[in-house]
């Protein structure tokens, strides 16, 4: 907590971050109600890329190599591309509170992820947060702890495992950029992957789709999904260098929560005792990693 009080410049944006980040859920799920899930993720996209971009210019920059150009390449094929679209198509078929809850595994991937790329075991403290999380995972499907998980469950949970090799592959191999340099051309890449994807999705429905979504979702697609993300990166990326990583971690690990709070409040969702129970172990599980768990 010391470390918290004595960095207070860099975590308020944080906070800020978290909170943009666990309203996304809230967000996408709402807007996937009027819209396909191509249109929500190529629209959010666009609008994110463009901030960041705005920002990125006026700034300036230097351009990437070729080789970095393909890893960011890579980089944007995991998150933004797989990683939000397997969430978004996941949230079709479940609620935000589950969604949000099953996204903030991501640390776990990370950890596990960390542990097998630098061949060394986590700490005892990070293998019981995953044994931790994994046991939430299993309750928030009902009073009998399964994993036999829904097809929704699973696609954000492969969202998840995405984003979280995205972030081993870019705290590894991106290490002369500058973050707001990888993240505008991460979410270029992400957005011109989805294209294809948005143009089949278009000549299959005929936009008809598009067509019946009311403005409230239109409006929530770019300003809330689209610009909230491009905010919340840019807030991170504002921050990281003036806190700890492990102080960093403290905030961000409460995303979920956040995520959780947003939709029952605004989408009116409701949670069971045993959902209840779930994101009790999963929030706990996430806050016992530690600093040299998720770095390799």
């Amino acid at each position: 907590m010391n470390v918290v009080t004595r960095q207070r410049g860099g975590i308020l944006p944080l906070t800020i971050a978290s909170v943009l980040w666990g309203v996304w859920t809230t967000a996408e799920k709402y807007s996937l109600s009027g819209l396909p899930v191509m249109t929500v993720l190529g629209v959010s996209l666009a609008a994110a890329t463009a901030l960041l971009w705005a920002v990125l210019l006026n700034k300036g920059h230097r351009r990437p190599n070729r080789a970095q150009l393909r890893l960011l390449a890579v980089l944007g094929l995991l998150e933004p591309m797989l990683g939000y679209a397997a969430i978004s198509m996941g949230l079709v078929h479940i609620e935000a509170t589950q969604g949000a809850l099953l996204s903030g595994t991501e640390s776990c991937f990370v950890v596990a992820l960390a542990a097998i790329v630098s061949r060394r075991l986590p700490t005892v403290r990070g293998i019981t947060g995953v044994l931790l999380a994994t046991a939430g995972v299993a309750l928030l499907s009902g009073a009998h702890a399964t994993l036999g998980l829904t097809p929704g469950d699973l696609m954000v949970l492969l969202g998840s495992l995405a984003a979280a090799t995205s972030t081993i592959v870019a705290g590894r191999a991106v290490l002369d950029l500058e973050p707001l340099v990888v993240t505008a051309y991460q979410f270029t890449f992400g957005f011109l992957f989805t294209l294809p994807l948005l143009a089949w999705q278009w000549a299959t429905d005929g936009g008809d789709g598009a067509a019946t979504a009311r403005p409230g979702h239109w409006f929530v697609v770019v300003v809330v999904c689209g610009g909230g993300l491009a905010a919340a990166f840019l807030l991170f990326n504002h921050a990281i260098t003036r806190v700890s990583v492990s102080a960093a971690g403290v905030v961000l690990n409460i995303i979920p929560l956040f995520g959780l709070l947003a939709a029952t409040l605004l989408l009116g969702e409701s949670v069971n005792r045993w959902q209840c129970f779930g994101a009790v172990l999963i929030l706990g599980g996430i806050f016992l990693f530690t600093e040299s768990d998720v770095e390799g």
